[in-house]
């Protein structure tokens, strides 16, 4: 039981804490919205001429994104969690799986 301090100055006996894949979920979040950006810098100095290469990466910080999400979710059903991470983790995620869908389906048309 830990003892929590709010903005009211008073005491608050609680049992919550941030849950393991909650707080995987949002680094994972992290890192991929920093690898999508760097695959796009990195496309965009190509010129269009980068190769196979980018498309793995970006396919596969696509199943990151997934997987993430999807760790996230399973986070919502634990009980006495903090929900923060959790909600950054399905955010961030779910962001970055909707911008590479978008991506892939501007580019078959």
């Amino acid at each position: 039981m830990k003892i929590r301090i709010g903005k009211r100055r008073r005491i608050q006996f609680t049992d919550k804490k941030h849950p393991f894949w909650g707080i995987v979920s949002a680094l994972i979040s992290l890192g991929a919205l920093v690898m999508m950006v760097v695959i796009f810098l990195c496309a965009g100095n190509a010129k269009g001429q980068g190769g196979i290469a980018y498309g793995y990466l970006g396919i596969f910080n696509l199943v990151l994104s997934i997987v993430g999400f999807v760790m996230a979710l399973r986070c919502y059903k634990q009980d006495d969690i903090y929900v923060t991470t959790p909600t950054i983790g399905s955010i961030v995620n779910g962001m970055i799986i909707i911008i590479y869908l978008i991506l892939y389906i501007m580019g078959v048309l």
